[in-house]
């Protein structure tokens, strides 16, 4: 078996030569957006219900008596907390 001679350098490797830079496409014009409306503000007097709204009865539900009315819950235990 004979030596091998050694090979040769290798050339150094060049990267593959780029297209030339075209000029990006042009974009469209758009016009901006419309500013958004900032919602109409509530005054503090306009917030609070008039004595003979319907919906604001002194038998109204709230809290647990509202969710079984509304939702149709059904109360499977009560855990009452004793504070120290």
């Amino acid at each position: 078996v004979q030596p091998q001679a050694p090979a040769a350098p290798a050339a150094p490797v060049q990267p593959a030569p780029r297209p030339q830079a075209q000029a990006p496409a042009p974009v469209p014009h758009t016009p901006p957006p419309p500013p958004v409306a900032a919602p109409p503000a509530v005054a503090p007097e306009d917030d609070i219900p008039e004595e003979d709204d319907p919906d604001l009865t002194e038998e109204a539900f709230s809290g647990q008596e509202l969710i079984i009315r509304e939702l149709g819950a059904t109360v499977l235990e009560e855990i009452h907390h004793r504070g120290n």
